[in-house]
């Protein structure tokens, strides 16, 4: 059961250490999100859609209960573990507003789910505490996993969305870095706005 695993994912995901990351433990997340307005164009948070690989997938769902009656709540109760774990590593998720960086809240409206090829699929949203005009700014979104075990990476940029206000408005880049240490970013996504 993923309960009885606990101690061991929190050290894994959260502690690892030299001789860990030695043996070269990394696994893959792919990312989509969509940027959330209000009805006047601000920046509201930051809905996020990962996928993870099939080794943190199967880890995750070992011995875990997957029967048709059960297989909601257990997919639920995981989902719960990995906001709370995340939440201790600010979601992999920086953002910065003309280079300071903009604070998030706590996670909301999270679900976990079970993808058609069987990888784990957590849908999250990260709100802003205060609502962001962003008119004549950049936004820019740096996701790392601080550990460096999990590299979190956009197949392109059309995997980020705006809202109707910010998409007439604003225009996006992603940066794929050739080179990153681990706890960096593997991309960097920047939204202009005009």
């Amino acid at each position: 059961m993923y309960l009885n695993r606990l101690p061991y994912l929190s050290v894994l995901l959260l502690t690892l250490s030299g001789q860990a990351f030695a043996h070269g433990f990394h696994y893959q997340l792919d990312v989509a999100s969509q940027l959330q307005e209000n009805a006047n164009g601000e920046l509201t948070g930051v809905r996020m859609n990962w996928f993870y690989d099939t080794e943190v997938t199967d880890m995750l769902l070992e011995g875990e209960d997957l029967s048709a009656d059960k297989r909601a709540q257990t997919l639920q109760t995981i989902g719960q573990q990995v906001i709370a774990d995340l939440g201790k590593l600010h979601y992999f998720t920086n953002l910065s507003l003309d280079g300071k960086p903009l604070a998030l809240a706590a996670a909301t409206d999270f679900h976990m789910d079970l993808s058609p090829d069987n990888h784990l699929n957590l849908n999250f949203l990260l709100p802003l505490p205060t609502p962001q005009n962003l008119h004549g700014k950049h936004l820019d979104i740096a996701m790392a996993d601080s550990t460096g075990s999990a590299v979190l990476a956009y197949k392109d940029v059309s995997r980020i969305r705006l809202g109707e206000k910010l998409a007439a408005a604003c225009t996006l880049t992603l940066q794929d870095r050739q080179a990153f240490a681990d706890g960096e970013p593997a991309q960097l996504v920047r939204m202009q706005c005009k």
